[in-house]
């Protein structure tokens, strides 16, 4: 079955809470991180490129209509208050769902069993997911070069393109997107940094706790660290931490 990549926007904590635990028992739902204001909101949509999420509309600065405005979000949203006022606008934002607080096992239900039954889709172009043995063949000024998905050290933004660092340091320009980057490698072995990088976990030399979050040194790479985001070190502790 395959899980839904989900994000909860509210900022109340013991909202976040109830609804993470709610959640919790269907399995095709994997929440992978949080936000708490308009502001946060964005970053997180931007670094975690969710599928779904379910955003309050009362914000600390601002309101759910502001995230989406802010932001490029080809998913779904579920949209998740204690005011049934603003339900019409939500629709003619091509809502999901619209969840009035306090939440009923029942009525969550419902809705990913709908979700169960449809297709969430992104608007943005996806191509087959590639595993980690998989050769890609990139041409670069005339010439043609095969790369082994393995191989692949770093990948990072580069304005409207992106950049490939290979283990033998090499580069490569391409126009693929971040976004289709993250969905077209293997999650088990890749890991989005932050906006602007995705880094080979089996070609990390080294990682450094700073502060709340953590920056990363790869192979065969400059000395600079990666710095990962503050929510995607929360997904990288949740998914592997082990004590």
């Amino acid at each position: 079955m395959k899980r839904l990549r989900s994000i909860i926007i509210d900022d109340e904590r013991l909202a976040r809470v109830t609804l993470r635990k709610r959640l919790s028992i269907f399995p095709n739902i994997e929440i992978i991180g949080e936000a708490t204001s308009v502001r946060t909101a964005v970053t997180a949509i931007a670094e975690l490129n969710p599928e779904l999420i379910f955003l309050d509309i009362q914000l600390s600065d601002g309101t759910g209509f502001d995230v989406l405005e802010r932001v490029k979000f080809g998913g779904k949203v579920v949209f998740v208050t204690a005011f049934d006022e603003y339900a019409i606008r939500a629709f003619e934002l091509n809502a999901l769902d619209y969840l009035l607080k306090p939440i009923s096992k029942e009525r969550l239900a419902n809705l990913i069993s709908r979700i169960n039954s449809i297709n969430i889709t992104r608007n943005e172009k996806v191509a087959s997911k590639f595993s980690y043995d998989d050769r890609i063949m990139i041409e670069q000024k005339g010439y043609i070069h095969f790369l082994l998905v393995k191989d692949i050290l770093l990948v990072s933004s580069a304005k409207d393109y992106s950049l490939i660092t290979s283990a033998d340091n090499k580069r490569f320009i391409v126009t693929s997107s971040m976004n289709e980057w993250e969905q077209k490698l293997p999650q088990e072995h890749f890991f989005r940094a932050n906006r602007t990088a995705i880094v080979n976990l089996n070609l990390v030399e080294k990682t450094i706790r700073v502060g709340a979050t953590a920056d990363i040194y790869v192979k065969y790479h400059s000395n600079e660290p990666i710095h990962i985001s503050r929510n995607s070190y929360k997904y990288l502790r949740e998914k592997y931490y082990y004590k």
